[in-house]
């Protein structure tokens, strides 16, 4: 049973792939109940997407957990009219299909609105309500490209290179969360319930373009935009017998880090952008000499910030990963032992945590229906038609 600090709050999920999962993921590892929605053919990432075990895409499983899953065909009157029957049980839903479509289907904000005029009402789009792009699809890769990641990953004048996971997805999904539990706030404390459109080219810009566009800050731009730091210190750098990172800030650290490894001669350097440019260039030529492990102590002793470059044949059994249980194991039914990630934030009172498996397709379906007051007879009726599963 979840106790986190969303308990109590019932979300029904209308999402599909992964902005909108993660999003409903975060919402309940925080402890919503969270009802998922999925066509007769569950979810597309239940059947698309490598590795697969038993037939169980990892995609889905890292995406779906603390739900619940409802199968409800939308394509039938029947199963629009569900969607528009328990939607009065719910605090808030969510949705991440193309604008205009629920609409159509007669599920978007208006018409819930006059059934739930409270509800908290969430879809996450592509691209803002103006403009020609408005009603336009966009997956992770478009928005990465048009909101500039792409381009600061590559560097000033060199070839974009895409952030190699769904950063876009999830940075609106995470957005979304953030959204939908300010907007549940405001529902308890001022009584309404709201709108919520997230375009994920704006969650994108809103997280992205603050320090990676400090050269532009400055309006007109052009004197200033060549000065924008190039953050090579931001790399890590080649040991012996792999990379570590180093992040001294401050002059102190500096100053430490490099008595620590030796050359306190290369902060002695009066101009500072040129003590930079000597110390970076010294480091990269000096930790070829010595493993990781070395440097790592020196940086340590430092008191600077800095550590080991890990890939997840290494992060599950680091050190600090282990102690404080970052990752945990479950059973899966079909898929035998699964590894997931915990949630990223600890709460004294009210933990954030694993605490229902990711559902097979339709598996809460009767459930959920029978909760919601829907009788035997009907729920019959409806399986015979193929509304629900």
């Amino acid at each position: 049973m979840a106790d986190g600090p969303l308990a109590g709050f019932r979300i029904l999920d209308l999402t599909q792939v992964v902005s909108g999962p993660f999003c409903t993921m975060t919402l309940g590892d925080l402890g919503a109940d969270i009802i998922k929605v999925e066509p007769p053919e569950g979810d597309p990432t239940r059947r698309i997407g490598r590795p697969q075990k038993n037939g169980i895409p990892s995609g889905f499983l890292v995406f779906n957990r603390n739900k619940r899953s409802l199968v409800i065909d939308l394509k039938k009157e029947h199963g629009r009219d569900l969607v528009r029957k328990l939607v009065g049980k719910f605090d808030a839903m969510v949705e991440n299909n193309r604008p205009g479509v629920a609409d159509r289907l007669g599920i978007g904000y208006a018409d819930i609105r006059k059934i739930n005029p409270k509800i908290v009402y969430c879809a996450i789009h592509g691209f803002g309500p103006k403009g020609r792009l408005a009603d336009f699809p966009a997956y992770d890769p478009v928005i990465q490209g048009y909101s500039g990641m792409a381009a600061v990953q590559g560097g000033p004048g060199q070839k974009p290179v895409a952030v190699k996971m769904a950063l876009a997805d999830k940075i609106s999904g995470m957005t979304a969360a953030l959204s939908i539990v300010s907007a549940l706030h405001a529902t308890r404390t001022r009584g309404v319930g709201q709108y919520i459109r997230i375009p994920m080219i704006e969650a994108m810009m809103a997280f992205a373009a603050n320090d990676s566009m400090v050269g532009y800050a400055f309006v007109p731009e052009d004197e200033y935009k060549s000065q924008t730091p190039k953050n090579g210190s931001l790399d890590p750098f080649r040991t012996r017998d792999g990379y570590v990172t180093i992040a001294p800030y401050t002059d102190e650290q500096w100053s430490r880090l490099l008595t620590a490894i030796g050359h306190p001669e290369w902060w002695e350097i009066p101009d500072r952008r040129e003590r930079l440019r000597a110390s970076l260039k010294g480091i990269a030529a000096l930790f070829p000499e010595q493993d990781s492990a070395y440097w790592l102590q020196k940086i340590e002793e430092a008191d600077c910030p800095g550590g080991p470059v890990n890939n997840y044949d290494t992060l599950f059994n680091d050190p600090e990963i282990v102690a404080n249980e970052n990752f945990h194991t479950y059973e899966h039914p079909q898929a035998g032992t699964v590894r997931t990630v915990n949630p990223g934030m600890r709460f004294s009172e009210t933990p954030a945590r694993f605490w229902r498996r990711p559902p097979n397709l339709g598996e809460h379906t009767e459930e959920v229906l029978r909760e919601a007051g829907v009788a035997r007879e009907q729920i019959e009726e409806l399986r015979q038609e193929k509304v629900i599963n």
